[in-house]
């Protein structure tokens, strides 16, 4: 009996000795410390790119989960931040307006609605919705209709008084383009104040194209001088817009070749309100509901009575649109509509920017550690740090009420957005979500990324007097992220067993 007890004793201490070398026990400070100078070494070595020579850049890589900086460089030194600086409107957005903000749009009358027949004006008041595109518009006429409004007597007039008269921001280019990411801003805005032109190639060689104009408003006027090509010649085709003084004039020279695919071009218009009042009749017409009157501005009046209110989706849903595809539109719209609901109407950039000061100071900054001037990031006067962007990337994190909605906005790498290419094959490349930034000699990338041991990273890349492509940089830029997403603070095969002080087998 004895014996037996022995051996059960034997058999139980070999099991527990065998459980010990099975599961490696804690590594020491030293194997960590390789594991992290194993990652610096390999983002020292990309960032020694010829692109980078100028050395106008910082970065900095920090760990949420353990409180402390992996890798920096120049991360307190400010720089132009591009688009990167829609991660502040988003940030403030979220805290001043909160997730499931709505932009109104408001329709009163000045008369009376009887049997169908609204006896009076129509008035149409714009909240600064960015948003409000084609669904948006067949929602709010369809309602309308359903009230039901048969004939508009009077004459269709809209407030954009919401938001001040200044349509574009003053330290942008001075004469910009038609290029649809320069559309005007206003109170009252239809799909983000650009029209979509396709040119198709006529039936014959020297037909003139075929062009069609969405949305198709008498506020449009189409002047087609292009012509179709024989296959095989070399072709320039040109689409513009001219600005006519109360409407827009699209202009489409050159040639296409006739066995050319269509082209689609994006254009911006030069007036919110016209433009969205000429489309609100055309859509009137679309849903049987009469009208033959005028199209004007006014504020209006006190004494009008409320037809009804189309809001617009959950801001949430804005900022997707903001981040996911960098829309400066969107940006400054939300800028505008930040800065009506904090200080009050109207809402203007400089309102927009205030609120701005206010959260940047909650984090700890002074103005003249920064200078911010739109909320979208075309101006090249902007300036953050990485530091910066690091610390309202943190600030957001440690805040559950808005966390989730803004990282949902921003883009996965190789998966949506303007980074559905990037990162292509990468399996792990979902694990990193970004904000991208893109100015001449300018690209910048931060977020969220998840390393290979689970650990959690915020971090900013800002890259100012590049000397090569936008291509290279960005390639550049995704092997940062990728050695993020693989480090791990025990490299394979460095576990150090406590009680051997080497590399176990």
């Amino acid at each position: 009996m004895k014996s037996v007890r022995h051996k059960t004793i034997t058999i139980v201490a070999l099991h527990a000795l065998c459980f010990l070398l099975a599961v490696p026990l804690p590594a020491s400070a030293e194997t960590y410390e390789k594991g992290v100078l194993l990652f610096q070494k390999k983002i020292k070595k990309i960032l020694s790119s010829s692109c980078l020579r100028k050395n106008n850049f910082g970065i900095k890589i920090y760990s949420l989960d353990r409180g402390e900086s992996l890798f920096e460089l120049r991360a307190q030194k400010a720089f132009v931040p591009a688009s990167n600086l829609k991660v502040l409107t988003t940030a403030v957005a979220l805290e001043a307006l909160g997730p499931n903000y709505r932009f109104p749009t408001r329709l009163y009358t000045d008369g009376v609605l009887k049997d169908g027949v609204l006896d009076g004006n129509l008035y149409i008041k714009g909240y600064g919705d960015p948003k409000f595109v084609t669904e948006q518009m067949w929602l709010l006429v369809n309602k309308l209709k359903n009230l039901p409004v048969k004939k508009i007597t009077g004459n269709i007039i809209g407030d954009d008084s919401f938001f001040d008269n200044q349509k574009r921001v003053k330290t942008w280019i001075k004469n910009p383009g038609a290029q649809a990411y320069e559309a005007p801003l206003g109170a009252l805005s239809f799909n983000f104040n650009t029209v979509q032109a396709d040119v198709s190639p006529g039936p014959k060689v020297g037909s003139r194209p075929k062009i069609v104009i969405e949305p198709d408003t008498e506020y449009t006027t189409l002047d087609n001088q292009a012509r179709t090509l024989k296959p095989g010649r070399r072709n320039r085709l040109i689409v513009n817009r001219l600005d006519r003084d109360g409407f827009d004039e699209i202009t489409v020279s050159g040639g296409i070749r006739l066995d050319q695919a269509r082209a689609r071009y994006f254009l911006n218009i030069t007036d919110p309100t016209q433009y969205t009042l000429s489309t609100l009749k055309k859509y009137l017409g679309h849903v049987g509901i009469q009208f033959h009157g005028k199209i004007e501005k006014a504020m209006v009046p006190e004494t009008v009575t409320k037809l009804l209110t189309h809001e617009s989706e959950p801001l949430t849903l804005a900022l997707q649109g903001l981040n996911k595809f960098s829309n400066n539109f969107v940006a400054e719209q939300i800028l505008k509509t930040i800065g009506a609901e904090k200080y009050g109407t109207p809402g203007t950039t400089l309102k927009g920017l205030k609120a701005f000061e206010d959260y940047l100071m909650g984090l700890g900054y002074q103005p003249d550690q920064y200078e911010i001037l739109d909320g979208s990031g075309l101006s090249r006067q902007n300036r953050l740090s990485p530091q910066m962007m690091i610390d309202i990337l943190r600030h957001v994190k440690n805040d559950l009420g808005v966390y989730p909605e803004f990282v949902s906005a921003l883009g996965v790498m190789g998966v949506d957005g303007n980074v559905k290419n990037r990162m292509r094959g990468v399996k792990s490349a979902g694990r990193a979500r970004v904000k991208t930034g893109t100015l001449n000699f300018v690209s910048a990338l931060s977020g969220y990324f998840q390393s290979g041991d689970g650990e959690t990273f915020a971090f900013s890349i800002l890259m100012n007097s590049l000397k090569c492509s936008n291509g290279r940089i960005k390639r550049l830029q995704d092997q940062i992220i990728r050695e993020g997403l693989y480090f791990q603070r025990i490299p394979t095969g460095s576990v150090i067993a406590e009680d051997q002080g080497k590399p176990a087998p």
